[in-house]
């Protein structure tokens, strides 16, 4: 087993909020000069883009599906899985649900699938800033069933995280969750004791081309895989996760 780099939350072109520039393509090769083995593309409400990314990639980096939820309590998780079906299946579900406000690119920004040629596929309608009229436990049980794992994202933030929203962990497992880019982690465990215990992960929530890898994980594995994830948050067989240091402006 050895070191790998990750990074699991990182937007591209089709997230309003996210770069244009921020094509499959473009992802994948900073990716590489950021030394990251394992990504997943993780836009609001959609996880399309990830599959030009795994055509790029092949195998390096190993790019996992993947998207950013937004429950009805605007809770926001990110749902990471190791196939394109299930991904695929579960984005058209919350596409249906999702309330019909239609995207404005000037106001919120551009919502484009781009394919591994650099050619704009198509443009997605609906604005997908929007929470689904799901909970946040019904968002997880769809996740898991679909043999997804759920991470709840930059849980310290306001708005979205699900401490600075709830300010409590709800039942259930909630083993692996997210901190913010720039969070101490020694603050973040005054203000939320209930953090102890879990797994922390710490990645990019990259917009921007150069955002990408400025937070990231360490996870020791055999391999940069789904499996091997999950073995690392469940802590079997020697497997470590290590969250990088806070990102810091100029670093």
């Amino acid at each position: 087993m050895r070191w790998f780099r990750a990074d699991l939350h990182i937007h591209s072109a089709l997230s309003p909020c996210g770069s244009l520039a921020m094509s499959p393509r473009r992802i994948v090769e900073e990716a590489r000069k950021a030394g990251l083995s394992l990504i997943a593309i993780c836009d609001h409400n959609a996880g399309e883009n990830g599959v030009y990314a795994r055509r790029i990639a092949r195998e390096f980096p190993v790019v996992l599906m993947g998207m950013e939820i937004q429950t009805s309590e605007e809770v926001e998780i990110l749902a990471v899985f190791p196939e394109e079906e299930a991904c695929l299946a579960l984005q058209e579900e919350l596409y249906a649900l999702l309330p019909p406000i239609p995207n404005d690119p000037e106001l919120f920004g551009d919502q484009v699938v781009v394919d591994e040629n650099e050619e704009i596929v198509r443009t997605v309608d609906k604005l997908l800033l929007s929470p689904v009229p799901l909970s946040l436990e019904e968002v997880v049980r769809r996740v898991e069933d679909r043999g997804g794992l759920v991470i709840p994202a930059h849980v310290d933030r306001v708005p979205g995280g699900l401490l600075g929203v709830l300010g409590f962990f709800p039942p259930g497992e909630w083993r692996a969750v997210e901190v913010s880019p720039w969070t101490e982690l020694s603050e973040a465990l005054k203000i939320w004791p209930d953090l102890g215990g879990r797994v922390i992960l710490r990645f990019s929530d990259a917009h921007y081309p150069e955002e990408i890898g400025r937070a990231w994980t360490d996870l020791f594995l055999r391999e940069p895989s789904f499996s091997e994830l999950l073995l690392a948050i469940r802590g079997e067989g020697g497997r470590q996760v290590q969250p990088s240091p806070p990102f810091k402006e100029g670093r």
